[in-house]
């Protein structure tokens, strides 16, 4: 898949600057991770493996990647401790329905870089999203000053806006756009379906989208090429480049197992984006929501 519009400039991003906003490593020799058993993803995935879209990605924010429940402060020690100089900020995991979620969250809090969390619902059952130990876990990452990351399926997202309720006041990161149909694309029941519910969802202020994920969602590349910049453009009009950050998702979506490499993804996202746009969508959305400094060493506002 080669963008009609491709990366260009500096760095191949067109000038601007790129920050990937979602991005895995692992080592299963070091924490267990039983999804990975038996796939081409079974082996180490280390920061000098990752795609960086031909040099011009200037960060990264690490997410944790579905660690065995009682490794999950492993993982985090573990890459807090990687070698990675452009690991600008992390999303760790933490078990939220656990009766002492705060101190886990509090724990992992603790480590350089941690800016979110993250509690896997991508196939919980709707009771369990609906559950009350659910809702107090999610208020202990607000408390904590903490970004929740909220990674579903596109047939979760109402239930996610009834987790969220009227009055949560944190900040939240849909991992994914919601990871919408893209086989039957924007126009089919269910993409119309996927769009209604990232409208309810956008009367969450505080709710940021990360562009990304679709490559895995998609059965092949014509697929990915013929629907994704129609469910791209789809999910920016709702929230706006403000609330958009891009990602690539490696090395699930992007990268030599995926089909697809970072330049690809970024290329589509950048040429649906538009120039304008582009900037706030490659960095400056994940800057502000992450807390990730500029390039001078200052905080950035927003």
């Amino acid at each position: 898949m080669t963008p009609s519009s491709p990366l260009g400039g500096p760095g191949g991003h067109g000038g601007a600057e790129l920050i990937d906003a979602h991005v895995h490593v692992w080592d299963p020799r070091r924490v267990r991770y039983d999804w990975l058993a038996g796939t081409p993803l079974d082996r180490p995935r280390l920061p000098g493996d990752i795609d960086d879209a031909d040099g011009a990605v200037s960060g990264w924010v690490f997410v944790e990647a579905d660690a065995a429940p009682e490794a999950a402060l492993d993982e985090a020690r573990w890459v807090a401790g990687l070698e990675w100089p452009g690991l600008a900020a992390m999303v760790v995991a933490a078990d939220l329905e656990a009766p002492d979620a705060g101190e886990r969250i509090g724990r992992a809090a603790g480590l350089p870089l941690v800016r979110g969390v993250r509690h896997l619902l991508q196939g919980l059952p709707g009771e369990r999203l609906a559950a009350p130990a659910l809702a107090r876990g999610l208020a202990e990452v607000a408390r904590a000053g903490l970004v929740f990351d909220a990674c579903v399926r596109w047939t979760q997202l109402d239930a996610l806006d009834r987790l969220l309720g009227d009055s949560f006041d944190g900040t939240v990161v849909l991992d994914h756009l919601g990871k919408p149909p893209v086989d039957e694309g924007v126009r089919s029941d269910a993409g119309r379906s996927w769009l209604a519910s990232l409208r309810r969802l956008a009367r969450h202020e505080r709710l940021v989208v990360k562009v990304s994920g679709l490559p895995a969602e998609a059965s092949d590349r014509g697929t990915l090429r013929r629907h994704g910049p129609d469910l791209v453009r789809a999910a920016v009009d709702v929230f706006g480049a403000e609330r958009c950050m891009v990602a690539g998702d490696w090395p699930v979506s992007v990268g030599a197992d995926a089909g697809t490499t970072a330049g690809e993804w970024f290329g589509l996202v950048r040429e649906v984006v538009g120039a304008d746009d582009w900037p706030r969508v490659a960095a400056g959305t994940a800057r502000a929501v992450y807390g990730i400094r500029g390039r001078d060493g200052e905080p950035v506002r927003d």
